[in-house]
């Protein structure tokens, strides 16, 4: 009796083992968790970027602020919609722009409400770009008639266009394409690209000229 129990006791746990063998077996693996798509070739990639603003990202975006996260979709898609290829062409871009808005802090000159974008450009300049790229001028119905000089900053940046102008301006702004084709990086590339393209003032060279050092080794 007690032999022909155990052995039924064991028949039973046998088939049970093996059925949850069977089982674990059959059960579907949990799935893995999706790799993050890379950033496409050529673009600039947040740990760049946060590393070429050297803790100067804004914290939040609010106000003319925004952060470097938020802000990099519009870096990226301007660079590649006016054709900045080189690395020294972005850099130029990115260091001026840092420079002009103090890190992505501003949207306007605080001290003239018509000059402002993310590079902190005059009306005249705004109007400049505007009238070279016909992507931005439908932004004014009946382009040119209603185009208001003083009004461009804040039209462009109400169409979410304020990191255009500053990219277009790096190699198709006036004096701007022969130097943009030698920046790299060396220091005296931008200086000559700063002298001949954006005309900041020599009291500022230094100051630019560092921040490009800094945007270049990090992109």
């Amino acid at each position: 009796m007690f032999n022909r129990l155990s052995l039924s006791t064991l028949v039973v746990l046998i088939t049970m083992v093996i059925s949850f063998l069977l089982a674990a077996d059959a059960a579907p693996a949990a799935p893995k968790p999706k790799p993050k798509p890379a950033a496409p070739k050529g673009d600039i990639t947040l740990p760049q970027l946060t590393k070429a603003f050297a803790g100067h990202c804004p914290k939040k975006t609010t106000g003319d602020a925004i952060t470097c996260k938020d802000a990099l979709p519009y870096i990226n898609a301007a660079i590649k919609k006016y054709g900045l290829k080189t690395k020294g062409q972005k850099a130029a871009y990115i260091a001026n722009m840092a420079y002009e808005g103090g890190y992505l802090q501003y949207n306007h000159n605080l001290q003239n409400p018509t000059q402002g974008t993310r590079s902190i450009m005059p009306a005249v300049s705004l109007r400049k770009f505007v009238d070279a790229n016909k992507s931005v001028q439908k932004f004014w119905p009946g382009f040119p008639k209603n185009v208001n000089d003083n009004t461009i900053v804040d039209v462009l940046i109400k169409k979410k266009a304020d990191f255009e102008p500053g990219a277009w301006w790096v190699t198709s702004g006036p004096g701007c394409a022969g130097v943009a084709k030698g920046l790299s990086g060396s220091r005296d590339s931008f200086i000559a690209w700063e002298k001949g393209c954006i005309f900041g003032g020599a009291e500022t060279i230094n100051a630019r000229a560092a921040i490009y050092t800094t945007v270049f080794a990090a992109i």
